[in-house]
């Protein structure tokens, strides 16, 4: 009898030695802002005013590259994890910000310093980009182990509240010697939500991303692969869109006589201009997916415990205006302005806090042409309860005015 007692109890007892159920909440916010050419003394004049010298200006566009890049991000957002066996089912809320410009030095010069000083010359103004979307993300998450594989995927609803891109794929601005003529050559593509109600709970678009990830382990390294956030939202049928290509040719005006001027003097010039073609349609607009691939590698040193190198990849293009291949892979690689970012970071284990330093190469254009590295800090406090709170571009804090990038994420994370 005891012995089949014990036989009947031991599934008790073998799940009462289970991983207990438990939940996490989390919370999450981020402030990025980077850029390739235009630094933190240009971000104050523009937003705080202010005189801008003719130095100042011959510095901002020295300092930047053939395209230059910006781009930010301010995100906040909550999320909740129940825990049971080997499983995991979550939800999470977050409210994004998102900006992503390109544009070449030649657009700068007109600009800032007009087309007197490039007579005779052309200025050129392909693969200007301007992008900026606005949405609440509310996603659904589950997670499990099979073997040693943790398999991990994700789904959301995009409620999108505004967004706003111009893409000019070629435009060009040639001034003839002491300003007799004028020629313009652009092609250009705008979209633009309902401008009515600039509210942040605006729903203008709906839309849906998808998470697919896995985590496994060798003998030596663990393993993580994932895709994040590829999606799209498809804009209401209130939404601009505009498209143009045309030439723009300004020979100058004759006037004999001031008193007769009008509009007849200005259509007997050499004027052509194909006109916009604008149109209340739906469309379809892109969210930044990220690919990401890391190992890492325990040790027994004291403090340095774990070591991990991992590889960053951003995927976004333009628009929706070819079907799914591998031309259309490439598409968003290019059209992300992101270079591949390759990262080593490392914990270090001290008595009260934990120390996060990573360091990183590539991402924007920034890290890639000025042949710099990037590096990250982070600090973290607690255990079942964890404060983290870092940067990712820990050199430019210490760069006044020359700073071109700057970063703050904060997570707090609770576990009962």
């Amino acid at each position: 009898m005891r012995k089949l007692l014990v036989i009947c109890c031991t599934p008790l007892f073998l799940f009462a030695q289970e991983k207990e159920n438990n939940h996490t909440v989390e919370w999450n916010s981020n402030f990025l802002f980077e850029s390739n050419g235009l630094n933190k003394s240009f971000l104050n004049t523009m937003l705080y005013g202010g005189h801008i010298s003719r130095e100042m200006k011959t510095t901002w566009i020295n300092a930047g590259t053939e395209t230059n890049i910006i781009h930010s991000e301010i995100s906040n957002g909550v999320s909740y994890t129940y825990y049971f066996k080997k499983q995991s089912i979550g939800f999470s809320f977050a409210d994004r910000n998102l900006l992503n410009v390109s544009f070449t030095d030649d657009l700068l010069r007109i600009v800032f310093e007009g087309n007197y000083k490039y007579q005779d010359k052309i200025l050129f103004f392909n693969n200007t980009s301007i992008r900026a979307d606005r949405f609440k993300q509310y996603k659904l998450s589950y997670g499990t182990a099979i073997n040693k594989i943790t398999i991990n995927g994700a789904i959301s609803y995009l409620a999108g509240n505004h967004h706003l891109s111009y893409i000019l794929e070629k435009g060009s601005l040639y001034t003839a010697p002491f300003g007799t003529s004028l020629a313009i050559e652009y092609d250009m593509k705008a979209f633009v939500t309902d401008t009515s109600n600039f509210s942040a709970f605006t729903n203008n678009g709906n839309g849906i991303a998808i998470n697919l990830g896995a985590d496994f382990s060798t003998k030596e390294y663990d393993i993580h692969l994932s895709i994040t956030d590829l999606g799209f939202i498809l804009w209401n049928p209130s939404s601009i869109t505009l498209a143009t290509d045309s030439n723009f040719s300004f020979q100058g005006i004759e006037v004999e006589d001031i008193f007769s001027f009008n509009d007849s003097v200005l259509k007997a010039n050499n004027l052509k201009d194909d006109g916009f073609k604008t149109n209340n349609v739906s469309f379809k607009s892109y969210i930044p997916a990220t690919i990401h691939m890391a190992v890492s590698v325990k040790t027994e040193h004291k403090y340095f415990q774990t070591y991990t190198a991992g590889i960053l990849a951003k995927w976004q293009p333009y628009m929706d205006n070819e079907p799914l291949s591998f031309a259309k892979i490439e598409q968003g690689f290019q059209q992300s302005n992101f270079s591949p970012l390759y990262y080593l970071q490392t914990i270090v284990k001290t008595k009260y806090i934990n120390l996060i330093p990573d360091i990183s190469y590539g991402g924007l254009p920034v890290l890639v042409n000025r042949d710099a590295l990037s590096f990250g800090l982070a600090i973290a406090k607690g255990e079942k309860y964890k404060f983290i709170l870092g940067t990712k571009h820990l050199e430019d804090l210490l760069n006044g005015d020359k700073a071109q990038a700057v970063s703050i994420y904060l997570k707090i994370k609770l576990n009962f």
